[in-house]
């Protein structure tokens, strides 16, 4: 089963790579970098999840402070 989906698995290992090597090399190194669409939509996905959480408690966490 395994070898008969090997070189079959989805994305393109060689982009991948030249990604990475571009990031490495970019002046603004990123600290993360998702690679593929699922990877990019997941991560979003979550941020929006975050950012409405933090917008629906934002007045009780900024009248916390002194």
């Amino acid at each position: 089963m395994v070898s008969t989906a090997d070189g079959a698995q989805p994305g393109d290992p060689a982009k991948a790579a030249a990604a990475i090597i571009a990031a490495l090399d970019a002046d603004d190194t990123p600290l993360r970098l998702p690679l593929g669409a699922d990877a990019v939509d997941a991560i979003v996905g979550h941020l929006d999840g975050v950012r409405a959480e933090i917008g629906a408690w934002e007045k009780v966490a900024r009248d916390t402070a002194f």
